[in-house]
């Protein structure tokens, strides 16, 4: 199981209308989100092929993250349930919902789950078995011939780089459902515009399968009379989930 903690108006609207939003990865929590993936390439290439050889190869993975991770669109979501930290990072002071669902939540077929890796050794594992990304100056040229091939680069660097998440957010135990967009031309792209604390932000809303849900639980600053509330509001849009108090207790 899943579990999704967030405030009172996104889980008002994800049951609602039927639809979370996906977010862009260049807008997530944690800023160091896409320089890890620079940071582990240039130690798994340069302790192969020395530091010059792998220039090239790093330039472009630089220019890459730059241009294509804002269209990488995330919806995210923890393996702990009713968890302190949680609470504590994603709800005001503990006013908000976990949104605990099981697989098939999320029904585009073209979105793809990933679990997040925060180790360096799992990070350089990760790099080591995508023979694009361990290309160095010579090979790269070879694989960069084509459009198809730029591509196929451009996909291996993106597959990598959205699983990586800085060690400091380990315990978060995050997994992440990806839709994998080109830009705003793309046929898949439906983006939307929202007022982000670093700027203007892209999000694109997915359909969700609101009988996977398996649970509403309160968060730990919410008084109970909203457990009927919300028992209510979930019958009447066809959300079996039972609605539950956090056990937590958050001074």
């Amino acid at each position: 199981m899943y579990f999704h903690y967030t405030n009172i108006p996104a889980v008002y609207n994800i049951v609602k209308t039927g639809k979370v939003w996906f977010s862009s990865l260049a807008f997530m929590n944690d800023e160091m989100e896409g320089m890890d993936l620079h940071q582990v390439l240039a130690e798994v290439l340069e302790l192969k092929y020395g530091s010059e050889k792998c220039k090239k190869t790093l330039e472009l993975i630089e220019t890459t993250i730059e241009t294509y991770l804002r269209f990488q669109m995330s919806f995210s979501a923890s393996t702990l349930k009713d968890d302190i930290s949680q609470w504590r990072a994603y709800t005001h002071l503990g006013q908000g919902v976990c949104v605990e669902f099981g697989e098939g939540f999320i029904q585009d077929e073209g979105i793809t789950k990933v679990e997040c890796l925060y180790d360096i050794s799992a990070k350089k594992t990760a790099i080591i078995q995508d023979r694009h990304l361990k290309a160095n100056d010579v090979t790269i040229n070879g694989l960069l011939e084509s459009h198809d091939d730029i591509q196929k680069y451009v996909s291996a660097i993106i597959q990598t780089l959205v699983r990586f998440k800085n060690a400091s957010f380990s315990p978060e135990k995050e997994v992440r459902w990806v839709l994998s967009l080109s830009g705003v031309t793309d046929p898949k792209a439906r983006l939307m515009y929202r007022p982000h604390r670093l700027g203007l932000t892209t999000y694109q809303e997915v359909k969700v399968d609101l009988t996977k849900v398996k649970s509403i639980t309160l968060g730990p600053q919410l008084s109970k009379q909203n457990l009927k509330t919300f028992e209510d509001f979930l019958i009447e849009h066809g959300c079996s989930g039972y609605v539950a108090k956090s056990k937590v207790t958050l001074r």
